[in-house]
């Protein structure tokens, strides 16, 4: 594939609602596909970390989607100034990513995929804030990568500010439900690339985090680098 023979058109929708993330997509695409740039501007014009917090402590329920992953934040003691720092692409999991159980546990959120003594966990004092801490550290990747300077198709492995080992091993009484069963990741990698198809009405040609999760909003540019946000669990296993 010829990179130069590549357009991108763009396409970024901001968070409309409480309930659902909207999708928001800056389209890399072959030549053969003529779509038209979208103008919607996708910047929000502060950091990740201002913008985080406006999302998670505004008074309305629009304005609370990441109050959950501000909280563990908070607990897990992750230096907040990793949000601040430039060159960065952050991955922001809302609520429902962070909180949601389920029978099907492949639709789960953090507390759904990470077991507690075997049970599924109810607030982030259940969890060793160690984990919590390198969990949130493998969200926050070196280098932005997004819509706008991913190659199209093909898989880019990327490196997370999750020290290298973080991953080998789960603290003692911590277990991963069968659908997301632990799998080492010692080099603390993530694999990333856009998906070179539409899988739902809803959204086109969405990034791939770990060959296993769409992002749902993506390519948010904030002042230091790219937001894309999740609304399920993200599993710590390198995509292949």
């Amino acid at each position: 594939m010829n990179f130069n023979k590549l357009f991108f058109g763009a396409a970024v929708v901001l968070v409309a609602s409480a309930l659902s993330l909207s999708s928001c997509k800056k389209l890399a695409l072959q030549k053969d596909y003529d779509r038209k740039a979208d103008t919607v501007d996708s910047h929000v014009y502060m950091s990740a970390w201002d913008y985080l917090k406006q999302r998670a402590l505004g008074t309305t329920a629009n304005d609370q989607i990441w109050k959950s992953f501000y909280d563990a934040i908070i607990y897990s003691g992750i230096d907040t100034a990793e949000y601040v720092k430039p060159n960065r692409t952050y991955i922001f999991p809302v609520t429902e990513a962070l909180t949601r159980t389920n029978s099907n546990l492949a639709d789960v959120g953090f507390f759904g995929a990470y077991l507690v003594n075997g049970k599924t966990g109810k607030v982030w004092t259940d969890y060793p804030k160690d984990l919590v801490k390198t969990y949130l550290q493998y969200l926050i990747i070196e280098g932005v990568y997004n819509h706008y300077t991913l190659p199209p198709v093909n898989l880019v492995e990327v490196k997370t500010i999750a020290p290298a080992g973080s991953l080998n091993t789960l603290p003692a009484g911590i277990t991963r439900n069968t659908a997301y069963p632990f799998v080492a990741n010692p080099d603390s990698k993530m694999t990333i690339r856009v998906l070179n198809s539409s899988p739902s009405n809803t959204s086109d040609y969405p990034i791939v985090l770990n060959e296993s999760r769409n992002v749902r909003t993506s390519s948010i540019q904030a002042t230091n680098g790219t937001i894309h946000a999740i609304d399920r669990f993200l599993t710590t296993t390198l995509g292949q």
